[in-house]
């Protein structure tokens, strides 16, 4: 099965990181009731964080980190490898080690910023060979009906071409 490429904005990474970490975290309440009873709840959720590294490679790598560079501080729509893309703002970008010709390495980090899950409604996004309609489903939350009434263009749903458009109502 092809993952989705990890993507951020109009950014799309050439080859996912290495390693990334999404950390979700709810925010609790503790408390001990009049009746000497302990009791936790939940008074909402922190901001998802992801982190990551990776390898630009080939000779254009350190362009490529120049390009997402530019996209520092900037808020965007992210998309992760099997999860619902989410708007976020690029937080952390650092070289590590020391770059050679074709090899640039880095880590990052996204924090989450106001979700809107409509952030991704109305958008024509480009699949890459491999995908599905069935991906794009998972990673927007709209139905799979909803998508092929929506891309009647598409020829086959379960195999999609290298930069076929997806319209996502």
């Amino acid at each position: 099965m092809n993952l989705m490429t990890m993507q951020f904005g109009s950014f799309v990474f050439p080859v996912n990181p290495t390693e990334l970490k999404l950390e979700r975290a709810c925010l609790l309440r503790e408390t001990v009731g009049v009746d000497g009873e302990e009791r936790v709840e939940t008074v909402g959720r922190r901001k998802a964080r992801v982190a990551g590294k990776g390898y630009f490679t080939g000779e254009n790598a350190m362009a490529v980190y120049r390009e997402l560079e530019a996209l520092f501080g900037e808020t965007e729509t992210l998309y992760l490898p099997g999860h619902r893309p989410f708007e976020a703002v690029l937080s952390e970008l650092a070289l590590i080690g020391v770059p050679e010709k074709n090899t640039v390495p880095y880590t990052f980090a996204f924090v989450e910023t106001a979700g809107k899950s409509e952030a991704v409604s109305g958008r024509t996004y480009r699949a890459k060979a491999g995908e599905s309609l069935w991906d794009y489903a998972y990673f927007t939350g709209v139905s799979i009906d909803r998508l092929a009434e929506n891309n009647r263009h598409i020829a086959c749903i379960a195999a999609l071409k290298d930069g076929e458009e997806v319209h996502v109502p």
